[in-house]
């Protein structure tokens, strides 16, 4: 076991979740510093010239073939980006690889209605929003009022013209004008993926209840997001979270409960390492569809992230 402040219940718990091969590198990422990655705001910049840009400011940088509007910042750390006038002006957005990859799988396209049902502090809703090229609607909807605020921020530096947010419980929330064409639900959820052995606070509030809690939100907004979707439609549901519970619990429950007019689709990664959905956790067996949805390994490129991403058939 390694020496680390992060919970010893947590631990003991991703042995069960992770492959023992690739145990030891999951920990060791609780306690490196994060990669830096950037996404371009193509709303104001081409890629090409923002590229030129961070060659300018002496960035040593690679591409991200899985969402290619990021790129990751070899020689820069965290603090380099602190009131950097490049991420201060909106012409790049930090933000996580993984973060990326749930609206690559989302795949929008221009003219599209497009539903966001978590959707601050806005980095994928202003990835959705670039990727439509501020074209047809995107719908932000966000629950907490200071949360709110951030999304409207965040939107309005990186010049998102195609969002209407609002501020609501997004199981309460009903389509108007019609059913939409894609939705994204990055769901609220234990975080666990994010948790830093340096930073207590990162981990301060986990507990076998607060996963339960999680649950039963993240169950009543998977489904309520599917009948946001019009037949033919495009569901992701993403966390950032290793919990079962909230991951292939939620999906094999989701699938029950839709009775059929859902399917899951594949989503190929190539960059980031994956690593099997579990087939059963704590002598509960998940539908055998569950094994197609995506389960991302940490590493010193991406955090630990679960993806499933849907075909609504009817």
């Amino acid at each position: 076991m390694h020496k680390t402040h992060i919970p010893q219940d947590f631990l003991k718990r991703l042995e069960q979740i992770i492959p023992a091969v690739f145990y030891d590198q999951a920990v060791s990422c609780f306690e490196t510093e994060q990669p830096v990655f950037l996404r371009i705001n193509t709303l104001k910049i081409s890629p090409e010239k923002a590229r030129e840009l961070l060659k300018n400011e002496g960035a040593s940088f690679c591409d991200c073939p899985d969402a290619g509007e990021g790129v990751r910042i070899c020689n820069w750390q965290q603090a380099h980006l602190k009131d950097h006038a490049l991420i201060r002006e909106g012409i790049f957005y930090q933000q996580s690889f993984a973060s990326m990859l749930a609206v690559a799988a989302l795949d929008p396209q221009p003219e599209e209605r497009v539903l966001d049902l978590c959707a601050a502090p806005g980095s994928k809703t202003s990835q959705i929003a670039a990727r439509m090229k501020n074209t047809g609607l995107v719908t932000a909807v966000e629950a907490i009022r200071g949360r709110y605020y951030k999304l409207r921020s965040v939107c309005g530096l990186l010049e998102c013209r195609n969002v209407e947010f609002k501020c609501m419980d997004g199981r309460r929330f009903e389509a108007r004008g019609g059913l939409y064409d894609r939705v994204l639900v990055d769901a609220p959820c234990s975080s666990e993926g994010r948790f830093r052995a340096d930073e207590p606070k990162t981990f301060a509030y986990w507990s076998a209840r607060k996963i339960k809690e999680m649950v039963k939100k993240q169950k009543g907004l998977l489904l309520h997001a599917g009948r946001q979707l019009k037949p033919g439609g495009t569901l992701v549901y993403s966390t950032c979270t290793f919990a079962p519970e909230e991951n292939e619990g939620v999906v094999d429950w989701f699938l029950r409960k839709a009775e059929g007019d859902f399917e899951i689709m594949d989503f190929p990664i190539q960059e980031a390492q994956t690593y099997p959905a579990l087939a059963s956790w704590q002598k509960k067996v998940f539908d055998p569809r569950v094994q197609q949805c995506v389960r991302i390994l940490p590493s010193d490129k991406v955090q630990g992230f679960f993806i499933a991403k849907f075909l609504k058939r009817r």
